[in-house]
């Protein structure tokens, strides 16, 4: 989907030819001359991006910004502030998320506007080629919340101490003077920094650039913050250094101290939005965890075992390997309820959850389906493997006695399960979708025979004999 970008600037020229050269490269411009206009278009429709310029005819630039950025209903939108160098820093202290000088070329504009919308655009980080939900890696939190660590790579060692010496009285962060090769072996070893400060040419022409997509693309590193300092005789470089990821771009050297708190600020907003896109692959996570497990005994719900058990058969299938399912049902179950009451029937769902988890192991699947029926599939898992599975389930539920609640009067009790077992057989004459569930129906089936047959004991559907 386009982007809408709004345009605030007072003068005519400047806003059309603003306008224009947004909407040859497909975003949806609106363009507004006052802040009463763009105040007014603000009720009417919310942009991706808000871009002001300059001679605004009912206020200032700045303090526009500044009241969009303590207005809480807009003050997610990015702004990008069209201002003269020495301006700078008063729009990154009214709020504004990037500048750029009015007279900025059409490179340089593009890539910084593809900066912005890319970093509110995008999943949060490693949510991108997740695994299936519930099997993905686990991710790192943020790394030092209290005191971030910034790693200063200079294309000279005294460079980096100016920088460490001008922004350490500026910033609550501990800063890592590194060499490119240092750099890189942290963020393979996992001790990447939060925000990386790196020189555009440090030993040749643009290996800061070449070091910036090293590191994007490191496991440690990829999720950090990218801010490359650049000389003003390379300034082309600073439109390929955000189309390759960086952050921001900020002046080589920081020879005055409005300089320094500039930087200090661009890489405290980078640092700012890393926290938030932390909390925000966290949310995401604990809200994925809350919708595939089950409330109670932590295993995998009904909602998330179906899809995975179609998954793992078609992985089984492309592997010509054998998969096991297993359909387990705890006996007697209500009588458990009815004389020691519900706690005491929770007390043992969990219990008997915790047994299934461990002997099923990391490779296999568990689930709770409903009640106290439970589901077992195991990936690469001949039949005799997959019988021997299911009757050391049988018998861990049956040899160990559960440990009831005080609210239920304490004491313990022993319960038993009786067990279903099918394969799904590697074959393509059905849909994987289907040969699954074929798989479910008849370890179900397998089950309701060895509950006929006289309960605790398995079942198995393709040798149709208990175990």
């Amino acid at each position: 989907m386009t982007a809408e970008i709004m345009v605030a600037d007072g003068t005519a020229t400047a806003r059309i030819t603003l306008k224009v050269r947004l909407r040859a490269v497909c975003y949806q411009v609106t363009a507004v001359a006052t802040v009463g206009q763009l105040l007014q278009q603000l009720r009417v429709s919310r942009p991706d991006l808000i871009i002001l310029g300059s001679n605004l005819a009912d206020g200032t630039a700045l303090d526009l910004c500044r009241r969009l950025s303590n207005d809480r209903q807009v003050a997610d939108i990015p702004i990008l502030m069209l201002v003269d160098p020495d301006q700078r820093l008063a729009a990154l202290q009214a709020g504004a998320t990037a500048t750029l000088d009015p007279g900025v070329d059409e490179q340089m504009l593009m890539a910084r506007i593809r900066t912005i919308l890319r970093e509110i655009d995008m999943p949060p980080p490693g949510m991108q080629d997740a695994e299936p939900i519930g099997m993905a890696e686990a991710q790192a939190g943020f790394g030092h919340a209290v005191h971030p660590l910034v790693a200063l790579v200079a294309d000279h060692p005294a460079r980096a101490q100016r920088w460490r010496q001008m922004l350490s009285g500026r910033m609550s962060c501990r800063f890592d003077i590194q060499t490119p090769d240092q750099a890189l072996g942290a963020a393979t070893s996992g001790r990447s920094a939060d925000i990386y400060l790196i020189a555009a040419d440090i030993r040749a022409r643009g290996d800061g650039l070449s070091l910036l997509s090293e590191l994007r693309t490191r496991q440690g590193s990829r999720d950090a913050g990218f801010v490359i300092a650049i000389a003003p005789e390379r300034a082309e470089l600073a439109a390929i250094a955000l189309d390759l990821g960086a952050g921001d771009v900020m002046p080589l050297m920081l020879g005055t101290a409005q300089a320094a708190q500039a930087a200090a600020m661009t890489l405290q907003m980078l640092l700012s939005r890393k926290s938030r896109i932390e909390q925000r692959r966290a949310d995401v996570q604990r809200q994925m965890q809350w919708a595939m497990t089950d409330p109670l005994t932590g295993l995998y719900n009904r909602r998330y075992a179906l899809p995975r058990l179609t998954q793992m058969t078609r992985e089984a299938r492309a592997g010509s390997r054998r998969l096991a399912v297993l359909a387990i049902d705890l006996d007697h179950f209500k009588e458990v309820n009815d004389t020691y009451g519900h706690s005491a029937g929770d007390a043992v769902l969990v219990e008997i959850a915790h047994r299934l988890r461990n002997t099923i192991g990391q490779s296999g699947l568990a689930a709770r389906m409903g009640g106290e029926e439970f589901l077992g599939v195991m990936p690469d898992c001949p039949v005799d493997q997959a019988q021997r599975l299911a009757e050391s389930l049988r018998r861990v539920v049956q040899d160990m006695p559960v440990l009831l609640p005080g609210l239920s009067g304490g004491g313990q009790i022993r319960v038993t399960a009786s067990v279903g077992l099918a394969m799904v057989i590697p074959s393509g004459q059905v849909g994987s979708e289907q040969a699954g569930q074929m798989a479910i129906e008849r370890a179900d089936r397998a089950l309701l025979a060895a509950k006929a047959a006289g309960r605790n004991r398995v079942v198995c559907a393709c040798a149709d004999r208990a175990a």
